[in-house]
C-alpha cells in the first residue's frame, strides 16, 4: 500500500486529504480535515493577506503537517488558489509556510484550478458525457466550469466569493431585506455576464462543490455529525434551498450556530453562499443541484497519480 496527501488552501477554508491506495488504485481515506481560517478576509479593502488570517492558516498547516507525520509522512502536494494568487504578499505567505511548516505550496492559475476541480468532481459522480455546469464556491472567488463529460467547453472565474460578498453586502443578522436585495441584484447582473461567456451549450446538469453546498445538504437533512457519504450525491431542489434561506435570513448569528449541521465560522457566510447557488440555478435554469463532496484536493491527487509520480 502507498500513501499520498494533498492540501487545498482556499480563501476561506484549508483542507487536507491523506489517502492510502494499492496497485489497482483502490483508495482508503486515512485523514480528511478542514479548517475555516478566512485567509482572504479584507482582500478587497487591503489587497493583501491580513496578519491574523495568515497566522490562523499557518497554524492549520502546522496541524496538517503533523497529521501527515502521524501517517508516515507521505508525499504531500499543496496548492493555493484565489487569496494567495491575488494578494500582494502571497509569495511572502508561501515563504513563511515553507519556513514554519516545511510545506511547499504551489500557487496555481484559474485554469489549472478548474481542471483539477473537475477531475475531483467526476471521480465519484459519473459524467456519462453529460453537458454539465460545475459550480465551485470559494471565499474569494467562484468558478463556473462548463463541460461535456470531462471535456471543458468553457470556464469563468468570478470574484463572487462568499467572504468578499459578505463583506460588501451583508452587515446585519438577521439579514436586512434591502441588503439582501442589493446582493441578489449584483449576483443576477454578474451571472448574466457569465452566462454569455459560457454559451457553448445549455447545461443539463448543475453540480455544486465546496462548503456552501455541502452545508446546505447537511442542513436540509439535518446531518450531524458531518457524514461525507450522506452528503455526496445529494440532490437539492431549488424550492428546498429557498426554504432554507428564508429561515436562515431570520436568524441571528447565535441562532444559526445553534443549528448543529452549520459549521462554526460559516454562520455569516452561508447567506451569500446560498444566494450564489439560487441565482445560478435561476440564471442557468438548472434544478436540482447535485452536491459533490469531492473537488480540488481529490483532483490534485488524481492528477499526480496519473502523471506517475507519488
Amino acid at each position: 500500500m502507498k500513501k499520498i496527501a494533498s492540501i487545498d488552501i482556499g480563501s476561506n477554508t484549508v483542507r487536507l486529504l491523506i489517502l492510502e491506495f494499492d496497485k489497482n488504485r483502490d483508495f482508503h481515506i486515512l485523514a480528511s480535515r478542514r479548517v475555516i481560517t478566512r485567509l482572504g478576509e479584507g482582500m478587497d479593502t487591503h489587497g493583501k493577506l491580513m496578519e491574523p488570517r495568515m497566522s490562523a492558516t499557518l497554524s492549520a498547516l502546522s496541524t496538517f503537517r503533523q497529521d501527515c507525520l502521524n501517517h508516515g509522512n507521505p508525499p504531500l502536494h499543496a496548492v493555493a488558489t484565489s487569496a494567495i494568487r491575488e494578494a500582494s504578499n502571497g509569495k511572502e505567505f508561501v515563504r513563511l509556510a515553507r519556513e514554519e511548516t516545511s510545506i511547499e505550496i504551489k500557487i496555481i492559475p484559474w485554469e489549472e484550478e478548474a481542471r483539477l476541480t473537475l477531475e475531483g468532481v467526476f471521480w465519484k459522480i459519473p459524467h456519462e458525457n453529460r453537458k454539465s455546469l460545475t459550480l465551485d464556491i470559494g471565499g474569494g472567488s467562484t468558478e463556473f466550469i462548463l463541460s461535456e463529460g470531462k471535456k471543458i467547453a468553457g470556464f469563468c472565474s468570478s470574484s463572487l466569493g462568499v467572504v468578499r460578498l459578505t463583506e460588501k453586502f451583508i452587515h446585519q443578522h438577521p439579514v436586512d431585506n434591502a441588503e439582501y436585495k442589493n446582493l441578489t441584484t449584483h449576483l443576477s447582473n454578474e451571472l448574466q455576464a457569465i452566462k454569455k461567456k459560457l454559451s457553448a451549450f445549455i447545461p443539463q446538469v448543475l453540480i455544486g462543490t465546496a462548503g456552501t453546498v455541502t452545508t446546505l445538504a447537511a442542513l436540509k437533512e439535518n446531518i450531524f455529525p458531518y457524514d461525507p457519504e450522506k452528503i455526496h450525491g445529494a440532490l437539492l431542489p431549488r424550492q428546498d434551498i429557498e426554504t432554507l434561506i428564508q429561515d436562515l435570513k431570520k436568524k441571528s448569528l447565535n441562532e444559526r450556530l445553534a443549528l448543529k449541521p452549520l459549521e462554526r465560522g460559516r454562520e455569516d457566510l452561508i447567506i451569500a453562499g446560498t444566494a450564489i447557488v439560487l441565482e445560478t440555478m435561476r440564471t442557468f435554469q438548472c434544478d436540482p443541484l447535485i452536491v459533490s463532496e469531492y473537488s480540488l484536493r481529490e483532483g490534485i491527487i488524481l492528477k499526480v497519480l496519473e502523471a506517475g509520480a507519488p
